[in-house]
């Protein structure tokens, strides 16, 4: 999968695609196959649940571009239950793996059976009362928002069936931890380890004086209950919305599957690479230009 818009992507994902047609794997690209030299064109089918569809009999699926085309694929991936490596070729890349050049190594070693698969807890919607139905999936975050520009959606909390508040504002964020670093943190949630299964439940600009993110445990879940006048719509990782009619109710947890990411080798520092994207300050004591550790 192949950013369309960056010729730099499609270029790219070319050379991988005749890289590993060099070795006998059989490829196949979504929307750009013609342009990639891929054997056969990939119709990934409705954009829902984490089941497999029709014609998602895939080992590897392989995203070329930013972080926003690595989350479609990520999705794809998660119905076909096989894992997903990111290939940066976009501004944030906070989710892409490596640089286009290390690309063919990594896949290399996914061949092989020597690769690092990394689990990440991924999220899971369904609906009560809505006119949509079946399972969303997301591997950042689902956003239940108000529909109307100059209205406040009322989102009523629940906890695993326990009332907790009433949520007015724009909406409220229910993220995973590889999502915490996204949406939910520009809406001031925390910064929370990958490899810590949780959900992290942000409001958006909430019209009361509690406005703080619960975390919650891996084996909880949060229900979001349209009340008042105005309707709602959820996201999952920025797809098309689907309206919550006043009355509905959506419930977001962990996915019955993780999703899995395709790591390098040794993998990079989820700490380090906080720093180097939030652009944090300061240098490591002792080093050159460093703070100098006070003695005494």
């Amino acid at each position: 999968m192949a950013h369309d818009g960056r010729p730099a992507a499609v270029e790219a994902a070319g050379r991988l695609v005749a890289w590993v047609r060099e070795r006998g794997v059989a490829t196949a690209a979504l929307g750009a196959a013609d342009r990639l030299g891929a054997d056969d064109r990939l119709d990934a089918g409705p954009p829902t649940g984490p089941d497999p569809g029709p014609g998602l009999d895939l080992d590897l699926v392989v995203a070329v571009g930013g972080d926003g085309t690595f989350l479609r694929a990520a999705h794809l991936a998660g119905r076909a239950d096989c894992p997903v490596l990111g290939v940066k070729v976009g501004r944030m890349g906070f989710l892409t793996e490596v640089e286009p050049d290390g690309a063919a190594e990594v896949i290399g070693r996914v061949l092989d059976g020597a690769a690092v698969i990394e689990e990440r807890l991924a999220l899971e919607a369904e609906p009560e009362g809505a006119r949509w139905t079946g399972t969303q999936w997301a591997l950042n975050e689902f956003i239940v928002e108000k529909a109307t520009r100059h209205r406040v959606v009322n989102l009523a909390a629940y906890v695993d069936g326990t009332y907790v508040a009433t949520l007015s504002g724009d909406g409220v964020i229910v993220a995973s931890p590889t999502g915490s670093t996204a949406y939910s943190f520009s809406a001031r949630g925390p910064i929370v380890s990958p490899t810590l299964p949780s959900l992290v439940v942000t409001p958006v600009a909430v019209h009361m004086v509690f406005d703080r993110s619960f975390v919650l445990g891996p084996g909880e879940s949060v229900t979001l209950e349209v009340h008042g006048e105005e309707p709602g719509l959820i996201s999952g990782d920025g797809r098309d919305s689907l309206e919550l009619p006043v009355g509905s109710r959506v419930r977001i947890r962990g996915a019955s599957r993780p999703a899995r990411l395709v790591r390098a080798s040794p993998p990079r520092s989820f700490y380090g690479l906080v720093r180097e994207k939030f652009d944090l300050p300061g240098d490591p004591p002792g080093a050159p230009g460093g703070d100098v550790t006070p003695s005494g």
